[in-house]
């Protein structure tokens, strides 16, 4: 007899049954965090996680993503060095984020990683050096998630509203690059963010960037025209010699009858247009 499935829990479940390590964590970023990490569960990931605190966050990626999970962490606090529990897939990096040379070294002896989380010193410099630093070490689906990003809006922190040099101020390009195979000017033309970046989500206080392998996009067609023309062109011309074969074997008996026992409002929809097409 075949068990059944137990549902895995939330991570604001696991969060709220914590008896661990300190977590401190903004409310509505758990909602993010399922949207963007959830495909990764039960799947091993190797994650690097800028600003260990007091260690309590580690164990809860573990417990959310389960067996097999790696977490590297770095931090500058050097106590942060204890919470390692290297035989457990626990590594903690004492260094500074806004080092690129750091970053490489952690970079080249861990990585690539399936997520970066920027939850380090807050400070858009060294927000901009991970991002440039560390885009290619993730994974061909990776995801980087970059927050309390309110921090870019703070003086104290070298923010401001639209104030050159956040992290924020820096994303908005990208919203361009990722569009850039679509460009017909010259001046505006592909960079290495349009092929390895495929999506961005902003949230308050939180940017992710997800990366892959992104090609200018291509069309498919299915079904059979309701009208003569297509986007203002005849059929002929609009639909593709592929797709006319298949409508083609679309219109042979076989195909009209099956549609007919599956859906018999169809064929009602195609004798209603035929008769208003022939008045």
């Amino acid at each position: 007899m075949r068990r059944p499935r137990i549902a895995k829990p939330a991570l604001r479940d696991i969060f709220d049954r914590h008896e661990g390590r300190l977590i401190h964590k903004v409310d509505h970023y758990f909602p993010i965090y399922e949207r963007h990490f959830e495909r990764f569960r039960g799947t091993a990931p190797t994650i690097l996680e800028i600003g260990v605190a007091q260690g309590g966050s580690v164990e809860m990626w573990h417990a959310y993503f389960g067996r097999g999970t790696t977490t590297v962490g770095l931090d500058i606090e050097p106590r942060s060095a204890t919470l390692a529990r290297p035989g457990r897939r626990s590594h903690v990096v004492i260094g500074d984020q806004g080092d690129p040379d750091v970053l490489r070294r952690i970079a080249a002896e861990h990585g690539p990683f399936d997520i970066i989380l920027d939850d380090g010193s807050h400070r858009a410099e060294h927000q901009l050096i991970l991002l440039d630093t560390l885009w290619d070490e993730l994974t061909e689906d990776g995801v980087l998630l970059v927050e309390d990003l309110h921090t870019d809006y703070w003086p104290n922190y070298g923010g401001g509203h639209l104030r050159p040099g956040t992290f924020i101020e820096r994303i908005k390009p990208l919203l361009d690059d990722i569009n850039a195979f679509n460009s017909r000017e010259d001046s505006f033309q592909p960079t290495r963010w349009t092929s390895t970046l495929t999506g961005i989500h902003v949230y308050d206080s939180v940017v992710v960037l997800e990366r892959g392998k992104h090609q200018p996009f291509t069309t498919s067609m299915a079904g059979r025209p309701s009208f003569d023309t297509v986007n203002g062109l005849p059929v002929s011309e609009a639909i593709s010699d592929e797709h006319q074969a298949r409508m083609a074997e679309m219109n042979t008996p076989a195909r009209r009858i099956r549609r007919a026992v599956l859906n018999p409002g169809l064929v009602v929809d195609g004798v209603r247009r035929r008769v208003q097409r022939h008045g």
